[in-house]
């Protein structure tokens, strides 16, 4: 059996995540398909639009993946690097995996093998420090060592898709050598950018949604859960920015020191920021620099306020929850039983039987649903169970 595994976010499924599938389906027809969804905080560091349960549902719904387990919260909330590791930790651990596909812009599996070798080398890491030093992002000192070491490969590294790329074959290098890549070429719209032909971009039909522009997102959404959206509670950094910012101002920067990716004095300047901005949108641009992009503290802002810190964040993933399934689905369910790891959790109620280090992850991401899906009572999660779709 081929089982094909797609690290998303699906924030919302949209018609560039269907031909990717479609791709993948036309290259292996008796592949299976299984998606890593981060669940109700994404990458970019905001609550996702829609809650996981939704957005997996509506992904299967509108003929996508057969399966949907959550991507765990630690590794939704950080960088390329640990959001790549997160996603393909968990893949190793189902065991029946036998391909990862994920999209990019300009690279083959070839060019991205070699250069995620590249990236493990001392050479590159010698002249990363060097760049670092000169107080420039990450993605900025990262290119600038691979067009010293080798200029035909640093363009893979100026675009969002392509870094992602990289950073899941170096991941697979690291964890789980046997899995295939399958880098599918985007078609489309560009990352953050406005639709092209039929194809939009996530960040594009969210931006519309923002903006009260309903009508104009709702067409640009496959039309299998189009009208399911129209009463699905939408989420936005505006549901919690009235507790968020009040918390933030009680914390120390030991505390801060504390987090995920935290360095070179970015606890104070964080701090200084939560106790001088009146509002989210000026802490960001307060803490925010060349070393520090938006992103970056964005995700930082998440960190503090869920309680996820740098041990958290280091911990792999120690269980997978099923969020979505189709008939197609409950096969790799059931081959997973022969080959996963970690403890499947189907109904959140299997979640009590957790233990260790298991057990402080599952509540973590119980204790962030909760800020999530607030006004609801606490513990809403452990009433919700994952969509079926029998078709």
């Amino acid at each position: 059996m081929k089982i094909c595994a797609i690290i998303s976010e699906y924030n919302p499924f949209h018609a560039g995540h269907l031909l990717q599938i479609q791709k993948i389906r036309k290259k292996m027809p008796d592949c299976l398909i299984v998606s890593i969804m981060s669940g109700n905080y994404v990458q970019r560091g905001e609550p996702a639009l829609w809650d996981k349960y939704f957005r997996a549902a509506c992904a299967v719904r509108a003929g996508g993946p057969d399966l949907v387990l959550e991507l765990p919260l630690t590794a939704a909330l950080s960088s390329a690097e640990g959001f790549a590791q997160g996603g393909v930790q968990l893949v190793a651990s189902i065991g029946c995996v036998t391909h990862l596909s994920f999209g990019c812009e300009t690279g083959t599996e070839e060019n991205l093998l070699t250069l995620a070798s590249l990236l493990e080398s001392d050479a590159f890491a010698g002249l990363l420090r060097q760049r670092l030093a000169n107080g420039i992002s990450y993605a900025q000192a990262a290119e600038q060592a691979v067009s010293t070491l080798h200029p035909d490969l640093a363009p893979l590294l100026r675009s969002p898709n392509d870094m992602l790329a990289v950073q899941y074959c170096r991941a697979l290098q690291k964890n789980c050598p046997r899995i295939q890549p399958i880098a599918v070429r985007r078609i489309g719209a560009a990352h953050d950018g406005t639709p092209v032909g039929d194809i939009p971009s996530a960040s594009y039909i969210r931006s519309l949604f923002h903006d009260n522009r309903n009508e104009e997102a709702f067409a640009l959404l496959p039309k299998q859960y189009r009208k399911s959206c129209y009463t699905a509670r939408r989420h936005s950094w505006s549901n919690l920015e009235a507790a968020v910012l009040p918390y933030l101002r009680r914390i120390s920067p030991a505390y801060i020191a504390s987090l995920p990716n935290v360095s070179e004095g970015l606890e104070n300047r964080f701090h200084t920021a939560c106790q001088n901005a009146g509002n989210l949108s000026e802490l960001w641009e307060n803490a925010r620099s060349r070393r520090h992009p938006l992103s970056r503290i964005r995700r930082l802002t998440l960190c503090a306020y869920l309680g996820i810190t740098q041990e958290l964040a280091s911990l792999p993933p120690s269980y997978a929850t099923v969020l979505a399934m189709d008939t197609e689905g409950q096969k790799i369910l059931k081959e997973m039983k022969k080959t996963c790891t970690l403890p499947v959790i189907i109904k959140p109620a299997q979640a009590r039987s957790l233990t260790g280090n298991a057990e402080k992850l599952w509540k973590l991401t119980l204790s962030a649903d909760d800020q999530y899906y607030f006004p609801l009572s606490a513990g809403y999660s452990w009433k919700c169970t994952p969509f079926r779709c029998e078709i």
